[in-house]
């Protein structure tokens, strides 16, 4: 892991490669191990950067008083890399991140591309999140187990249609951290509550767009990304198929595919250099 000290903290991140340069940030409650199946299976070419963001993971710290500080972070971090401008890659509750840092930053961002974004979650009526946001809100708030109420968010936030969850098979290594900064991921949920950015900033977005949606994982997802999709300019829209939310580890191949394509590598004979 090297590390990279902004605004007061250390992130910590690894590099794949040398190229055009990908900057992944994870969604909520997880940390960057998520994209390393994808990252792994990207052709020669790229120079791929992957970050445990503030409060997460082996960064760790407190966490982000405000939901704009990731954003703030991640610009950063560009700066810190010299990686401008760059391919954006974000999943889940980093989708808002995402697109902040691209409103905020234009000059930073080349083009995004979005795993199922929690876009303004808040404002879909979704009785399967509805319930879910309850039962999390009980366990943290009213039995004081965050971990507990981190757990279920996990599961159902990585539930598939067929009964069975992405969280409860990632490894123990992946798991463990996950529930380590559980206070974090939950101080997280509340901030996504707020509809930001919202749909008028968002349609100021000038770089390519793609979205990327799985077809077995949560609607309510589903829904998010298709209410972003109708908010952009001229998004591309890629469906991935027997992949649930956490994308990158459900179908890497397909990600990294879907990455390669909206961000074309320069021709290259070269191997991929190992992670620093």
């Amino acid at each position: 892991m090297a590390k990279a000290a902004v605004d007061g903290i250390q992130l910590d991140y690894r590099e794949w490669g040398e190229g055009t340069p990908l900057l992944f940030i994870h969604g909520t409650g997880a940390h960057g191990v998520v994209f390393e199946p994808c990252v792994e299976q990207l052709p020669a070419g790229y120079r791929s950067i992957v970050y445990d963001r503030r409060g997460y993971g082996s960064t760790g710290g407190a966490p982000a008083k405000r939901f704009g500080d990731q954003a703030t972070d991640a610009a950063a971090l560009i700066r810190h890399l010299d990686i401008a401008p760059v391919t954006v890659i974000a999943v889940s509750g980093a989708g808002p991140i995402a697109l902040q840092l691209a409103l905020a930053n234009p000059e930073l961002v080349r083009g995004l591309v979005l795993g199922e974004p929690a876009f303004q979650i808040a404002m879909i009526p979704d009785p399967g999140t509805l319930a879910a946001n309850t039962a999390v809100n009980v366990d943290w708030l009213v039995r004081r187990n965050p971990e507990a109420a981190a757990t279920r968010f996990y599961r159902w936030a990585t539930a598939r249609s067929n009964g069975s969850n992405q969280f409860d098979e990632y490894p123990a290594e992946w798991r463990e951290p996950a529930l380590g900064h559980a206070r974090t991921a939950l101080r997280e949920l509340m901030q996504l509550a707020a509809p930001r950015p919202s749909a008028k900033a968002v349609r100021g977005i000038s770089c390519p767009v793609t979205l990327l949606i799985g077809d077995v994982g949560q609607p309510v997802f589903h829904k998010t990304t298709r209410r972003l999709e109708r908010a952009l300019a001229d998004p591309t829209v890629v469906e991935i198929d027997d992949a649930a939310h956490i994308l990158s580890t459900d179908q890497p191949e397909a990600f990294a595919a879907a990455v390669a394509e909206a961000a074309p590598a320069p021709a290259t004979d070269a191997a991929p250099a190992p992670a620093s």
